[in-house]
């Protein structure tokens, strides 16, 4: 029987965008690639995502990796972590975000919904890596509400204490990342005291480079 591996994307994506190098991981697994308009219906709990119960590893990439963070108590029995770009605070004073910024952002969203996108795909221009255009392809496909709701989450929610059963969580962070910058990735350590810290030194921000 394959193992499970389910997939939560980060902010307006889909790692199901990016199967053909993502599945190289575990070519035996059974892949399940949950779309960000679903993450947006379980931020609260994501363990209530279908399959997720029966997963043995879960990748989270930025907001899914604090969705998880914040609503669950640390693995499953049985079960691995396997963390991209994560941050305990989106709006930590290491980064560009504040609570304000989020919250007009999110308004935006909501009245100008692809200008908005372009504002946000701008920050990853200087990020290595090829894949702005099919993130940017693949957030259009959301509506502003769901949109704005992940950007409201952001604002609201932060890692405040230690996160059980770390020892099977594994953290990867590109020392080129200029979206999360590997300093703002580390101050995890005070919340994941057992887990791994991985630092892929040619990547950036993009699941491919960080897995791969």
């Amino acid at each position: 029987m394959s193992e499970k591996w389910i997939w939560l994307p980060d902010w307006a994506s889909n790692l199901g965008i990016w199967e053909d190098d993502l599945m190289d991981v575990a070519p035996s697994a059974n892949h399940n690639y949950v779309q960000y308009s679903q993450l947006a219906e379980f931020l609260e709990k994501p363990e209530n995502i279908p399959d997720f119960k029966k997963s043995s590893t879960v990748v989270a990439w930025g907001l899914g990796a604090l969705s998880l963070m914040c609503s669950t108590a640390g693995p499953q029995k049985g079960q691995k972590w396997i963390l991209l770009s994560p941050y305990a605070d989106f709006c930590d004073e290491i980064g560009n975000w504040t609570v304000p910024n989020l919250h007009f952002m999110a308004h935006q969203l909501e009245t100008t919904t692809e200008p908005a996108l372009k504002a946000f795909q701008e920050l990853f221009e200087e990020d290595f890596g090829d894949w702005q255009d099919d993130w940017f392809d693949e957030a259009k496909k959301y509506d502003a509400e769901s949109l704005a709701k992940g950007l409201m989450y952001l604002a609201s929610h932060k890692v405040e204490s230690v996160i059980p059963n770390s020892e099977n969580i594994q953290v990867l962070y590109g020392r080129q990342d200029t979206v999360v910058q590997p300093e703002w990735t580390l101050k995890l350590k005070e919340f994941l005291p057992n887990a791994e810290f991985k630092e892929r030194p040619k990547a950036g921000h993009w699941p491919p480079m960080l897995l791969l």
